[in-house]
């Protein structure tokens, strides 16, 4: 992208955030209700000011407060913790979860839902622009733009290899154009075989993937060691299971990151896809 390009894309963010009545500040008694934006703060210097996070977050290098998972934070234990500022996802956070928090008083502030790789990067800046981290947060957008350009430059193949993401299972759950996953697939230059459904994640019956006959399957899920047998039985009828092309992906950031770990997940994804080491 071309700097004066860059500067036009900056000044539009500020602006937005101008408008949306965000006043930058320093917050000293933060609590993050979602792993993606406990990532960020890490990124933006601010961990210090973090004094609650949820079971799900990465739990960084000082000692915080477990104030509960993404969709039951415990309210009592947030009160207790004072926080100056608590920051929630749309996607994750309910929004009665959120009304509640400000009927006690409690100052809030919401990411929008994120739906591609460039939503990621307008959020990320938004909330750093939240806590006074504008320039950072500029700096980092910039190396991932940068980063995730060589990486698609780096590929030396035309657009063919056709993916199934196996989000989950029972029933089989995967992704649409409306999810930033699907980027996953643009930047690798691989086709989502589900981005003409205009949805984010949906579930969808074997009988239609089996029409679809994706040439590669991605297996995401926390924790695993080994990919399951599931996929054996339809070694007929699936090329990604007769070639043996399931790759597994560890989904502990691939659906929470920030633009940096994007590009991470990015890299990990098109070594599995291009078996490079």
């Amino acid at each position: 992208m071309k700097k004066w390009i860059q500067c036009i894309y900056f000044f539009l963010v500020i602006l937005q955030s101008t408008c949306l009545g965000i006043n930058a500040k320093e917050y000293r008694r933060i609590i993050s209700l979602a792993p993606s934006i406990t990532r960020t703060l890490y990124e933006l210097k601010m961990e210090s000011y973090i004094i609650g996070i949820t079971f799900h977050c990465p739990k960084g290098t000082t000692n915080k407060h477990i104030v509960g998972t993404m969709l039951d934070p415990n309210i009592e234990k947030i009160m207790l913790l004072k926080p100056d500022l608590i920051i929630l996802t749309q996607e994750g956070n309910t929004k009665d979860f959120a009304k509640k928090l400000i009927r006690f008083g409690f100052e809030i502030y919401i990411i929008n839902t994120t739906n591609n790789f460039q939503d990621l990067c307008n959020n990320y800046f938004l909330l750093a622009s939240k806590i006074n981290r504008e320039k950072l947060a500029s700096k980092i957008i910039h190396q991932a733009k940068t980063m995730i350009i060589n990486v698609y430059n780096n590929i030396n193949i035309a657009y063919n290899k056709r993916i199934f993401w196996e989000i989950g299972r029972y029933p089989l759950y995967t992704a649409g154009s409306k999810s930033f996953v699907n980027d996953y697939s643009h930047y690798s230059k691989t086709n989502n075989i589900y981005s003409d459904i205009n949805k984010s994640y949906f579930p969808i019956g074997i009988e239609d993937l089996i029409k679809r006959n994706p040439d590669i399957i991605i297996h995401t899920k926390y924790n695993n060691v080994v990919i399951d047998t599931f996929w054996k039985q339809y070694t007929r009828v699936l090329n990604a299971v007769k070639n043996k092309k399931i790759f597994m992906i560890d989904n502990k950031s691939i659906f929470s990151p920030t633009p940096l770990t994007f590009v991470t997940n990015l890299q990990i994804l098109v070594n599995k896809i291009y078996e490079k080491k």
